[in-house]
């Protein structure tokens, strides 16, 4: 159901509808010119007769009078030879005298000399009711009046018969447009899926996928053959940088670890406190170097992960270990560390990636946090695996969460304190390569930050990794000054 959703919402078929509407309403107006053309000339025909048939007996009138007009209109009246001819002849005082019509019609709609009118008559032995268009004539100097008319329901049925034709014939064109369309963005939306799902594959960092390419030489064809060439032109690129970032990694990296060896070694020779001190500053600004740059080339791996190393990770004890390295700095801190997780989540990711995000946002918590304390839970949220970390620190403004999100940006109050502003670019980068949500959000007081893995790469059988069953969630922990540690 979602994918014919798609396809009635796409570009493409919107577009074909546009197309069959236009389409339609030509057809359209054609038919209804055609309609119209063919049932005005039927009329025109039925007309040119009649006035054929008059012509006709005025002549009879002239050659053989009145008693000879008698004869030719009792000729033509005759149900077995004309059966959609109407005729009267009636003298001066009304009464008939030869035709298919006892009474001349009183109630009738005339136009000029044309009269229109319904009756019912005897035609021979069949009573019948007919709707007439008749021409009228008068004769002066005999005083006889004469209607020749044609029923004209056949012509009636044939017109409904010919609209009704149209109108089905239009209603077939308009479906078997709507039908064309269907199957022209069915058609087209399964290349463009297949483009658009290889687009997400790169984008989750696997640079070696590539988009279909169907032997018809058409315009999707040469697109993606575009994109291709493109996407051959970018992991070029994106292998040199990774070179060149390897070879300064290694350059920069080296000398630096000499400098600190070499930093070491002179301390250990130096008495003079002035000198000490300045050797260990020189010391720690070596060692935030090298923190720095560390930071750096994990954030770059991170953002340039890929799925295809994803394996099966339960995150229940993915969360304990980290949460255990970091139980003893909270407690050192003299902050309250509450942990809740719940067991029976499984999910698909790179486990020291995701160790090092958790990691990070673990130690942020602690760094940021004075008084209070810091909670970690694991739970499910929507049937979503979602891992919360809060803390009672002084929160992140609203206008900067964004912002703190990039690499090496630092709020004001945390510039005098250690680090390099690159913990949340890297989990960041981790979301976004493993497709997590990732938000930011006030705890009053303190920040709250939530990681919910898609249901897609949930792990739907957790017994294929040994694993126990799920449990529910305990309850909330007390901190060591008594009070109850809230997550969100």
């Amino acid at each position: 159901m979602q994918r014919v959703a798609r396809i009635f919402s796409s570009f493409t078929f919107r577009l074909a509808v546009v197309y069959t509407l236009i389409f339609g309403l030509s057809v359209g107006g054609l038919f209804y010119f055609v309609f119209w053309a063919t049932a005005g000339f039927a009329e025109q025909q039925m007309e040119a007769a009649i006035e054929a048939e008059v012509v006709t007996f005025q002549e009879s009138l002239a050659r053989a009078g009145v008693q000879g007009l008698i004869m030719a209109v009792n000729r033509r009246a005759d149900p077995n030879t004309n059966r959609d001819g109407v005729y009267l002849l009636v003298d001066r005082a009304g009464a008939p005298l030869a035709g298919n019509m006892r009474v001349w019609p009183q109630r009738g709609v005339t136009d000029d000399i044309w009269i229109n009118f319904s009756t019912s008559d005897n035609r021979g032995a069949t009573p019948a009711t007919a709707d007439v268009r008749a021409l009228q004539l008068m004769d002066p100097e005999s005083g006889v009046r004469l209607l020749v008319g044609r029923d004209v329901r056949a012509a009636r049925v044939f017109r409904e018969r010919l609209r009704d034709s149209l109108n089905v014939g239009l209603a077939i064109t308009v479906a078997l447009g709507l039908l064309g369309g269907f199957i022209f963005s069915r058609t087209i939306m399964g290349r463009v899926e297949s483009i658009t799902r290889t687009c997400r594959s790169i984008m989750s960092g696997d640079l070696s996928k590539r988009v279909p390419v169907s032997r018809r030489n058409d315009e999707l064809s040469r697109l993606s053959v575009s994109i291709n060439s493109m996407l051959d032109q970018i992991e070029r690129l994106m292998r040199g940088m990774q070179q060149v970032s390897e070879s300064v990694a290694h350059d920069l990296r080296t000398p630096l670890t000499r400098l600190r060896s070499r930093l070491e070694n002179s301390l250990r020779h130096v008495d003079d406190p002035t000198q000490r001190s300045a050797i260990e500053g020189a010391l720690e600004d070596a060692d935030s170097l090298l923190a720095t740059f560390a930071a750096l080339l994990r954030v770059a791996r991170a953002e340039a992960g890929t799925q295809r190393n994803f394996v099966d990770i339960d995150l229940h004890t993915l969360a304990e270990e980290v949460a255990d390295l970091y139980g003893p700095l909270a407690e050192e801190k003299g902050l309250g560390f509450v942990t809740r997780f719940e067991q029976g989540l499984f999910v698909k990711g790179d486990p020291n990636l995701l160790a090092q995000a958790f990691a990070n946002l673990i130690d942020n918590a602690i760094k940021y946090t004075d008084n209070g304390a810091v909670t970690v839970v694991l739970t499910r949220q929507k049937g979503q695996p979602t891992v919360i970390v809060c803390d009672t620190g002084p929160g992140i403004p609203d206008e900067y969460k964004d912002k703190v999100l990039e690499r090496l940006f630092r709020l004001e109050q945390s510039r005098t304190s250690p680090g390099s502003g690159l913990g949340l670019a890297l989990v960041a980068a981790v979301a976004k390569s493993h497709g997590l949500e990732l938000k930011l959000e006030d705890n009053v007081p303190g920040l709250k930050v939530l990681l919910r893995f898609p249901l897609g790469v949930v792990s739907q059988d957790p017994k294929l990794l040994g694993a126990a069953p799920a449990k529910s969630l305990p309850a909330p922990e007390k901190d060591r000054d008594g009070a109850e540690a809230a997550a969100a």
